[in-house]
């Protein structure tokens, strides 16, 4: 039996894990991590390819750079800041790495299956990370499935010990109920891609409509009105609060159509009118209220109303809320599950401020003049979801204000080969949104990474 001291640790590292968590998908600010819509994943382990003398050489600058308007670096971090390595970004490289990463992502399995946050009293196994991890064990080149070893098939028991009766994934009491079922639908989902028979059909089938019957609707036990409740109607949120965001919709949206929702489904309609209303445009029917305003930019806030990046207060004595990256791409994203196509005038302003934002060094206008290392807050989370928008989106370069095409998947790839550590994992330095997790960054990066791969082999 645990002793009382033990006990008590174990129950405030519980509690403190599920604070944390609910912070967890601001700037996704989970993802979800993706395969969305999915592409055939690698059949076989990809062989190392002979260096070219003409490969290119990627400049991959620190994370801990500059923020992109120019904004100088506190003193301390610009003493700290190393020279940019020049990587080599290949099939060798590639492949090495993500063997790494997904190596100690498997050598944190805890005793019962799970993985989990490390906390000061110990790693406390929990459900939305270990979908998250099995995530990316599953869609790395490797690809790995039940029958590769404990560390997949015991994961897998972990999740199915907390399925509950209303079809949802999660832990009682614990909150975050969307985004772990999410994160375990995509997981599944990927698991079964390209089996005839589905292994998780029916497991998948609950949990697509237990998060279809979180949004924020006429549908909803308590019922929303889109004219009453503007902020809300359509979202989706962690589940247990009522109060949507961006974050929790795009995991969400991403989930039902990965679990086959119909394209035509009210869901995906009623999501498009919470998508519009987290968008800075002057379209946004949002900002007909006296105490809105708008940058008018394109890019995304993370609810309507609310920011992670800079509120501004404008002349009239309404407040902006500030664009910032991971937002705008899992707005993107989601726009592109609601059905809209790249020609739609909202696809078309949230692609312009990419353009113009375009970053692989820091989560773009999240830094402010006072607080340059801002910019990294949720840094890795933004690269997943960075990678995950911009591979549905089946575009290759991304062409910034200055006329430069940019290679994304390369460039992107050179900045996590340039960050990873020696033990083969990854860590956020700010330790933001839990990125000072190693398990949990270290899924996002191995994600991020195989998505590249897939883009540039």
């Amino acid at each position: 039996m645990l002793s009382h001291a033990r006990a008590v640790r174990i129950a405030r590292g519980q509690l403190l894990l599920s604070a944390a968590l609910l912070i967890l998908v601001a700037l996704v600010g989970c993802t979800t991590g993706r395969d969305v819509p999915a592409k055939p994943a690698i059949a076989q382990e990809i062989e190392p390819e002979n260096e070219q003398e003409n490969e290119p050489e990627i400049n991959a600058q620190p994370a801990k750079a500059a923020a992109t308007d120019g904004k100088a670096m506190d003193k301390e971090v610009a003493d700290k800041k190393p020279a940019a390595p020049k990587i080599r970004v290949n099939a060798s490289t590639l492949k090495s790495s993500l063997d790494r990463g997904a190596n100690f992502l498997i050598d944190q399995q805890l005793e019962g299956g799970a993985y989990g946050f490390d906390t000061p009293d110990g790693t406390f196994p929990d459900v939305g990370i270990t979908a998250m991890v099995l995530f990316a064990l599953a869609e790395c080149p490797r690809q790995y499935r039940e029958t590769d070893g404990p560390f997949i098939s015991r994961a897998v028991e972990y999740l199915q010990s907390h399925r509950q009766p209303d079809g949802g994934v999660y832990q009682p009491g614990q909150g975050l109920r969307n985004y772990k079922t999410s994160v375990t639908m995509l997981a599944l989902s990927t698991f079964d891609r390209g089996r005839k028979e589905k292994k998780y059909a029916d497991w998948i089938s609950g949990s697509r409509d237990f998060v279809a019957g979180l949004q924020c609707s006429e549908d909803s036990k308590v019922p929303y009105s889109e004219e009453e409740h503007k902020p809300a109607y359509g979202g989706i949120g962690y589940g247990s609060d009522r109060r949507p965001d961006l974050s929790n919709t795009q995991f969400a949206l991403e989930a039902l159509h990965a679990a086959g929702l119909a394209e035509d489904s009210d869901v995906y309609k009623r999501a498009l009118v919470f998508l519009e209303r987290c968008q800075n445009l002057e379209s946004n029917d949002l900002f007909e209220e006296k105490e809105y305003a708008t940058t008018d930019d394109g890019g995304f806030m993370y609810s309507p109303g609310t920011t992670k990046a800079e509120i501004l207060e404008m002349a009239d004595g309404g407040r902006a809320y500030s664009s910032y990256g991971s937002m705008t791409y899992a707005g993107l994203k989601s726009f592109i599950y609601a059905g809209l196509t790249k020609e739609d005038p909202r696809v078309a302003a949230a692609w312009e401020w990419i353009g113009k934002n375009y970053t692989v060094t820091e989560n773009p206008n999240m830094a402010s003049a006072t607080d340059p290392k801002r910019g990294w807050m949720g840094l890795y989370y933004y690269y997943v979801v960075m990678a995950r928008t911009l591979d549905l989106m089946g575009e290759k370069e991304i062409v910034t204000a200055d006329g430069k095409k940019h290679r994304w998947a390369e460039e992107l790839a050179a900045q996590l080969l340039s960050l990873q550590r020696p033990d083969g994992s990854w860590v956020n330095e700010v330790d933001r949104w839990w990125e000072g997790s190693a398990t949990l960054t270290t899924a996002y990066a191995v994600q991020a990474l195989s998505i590249c791969k897939r883009n540039i082999d």
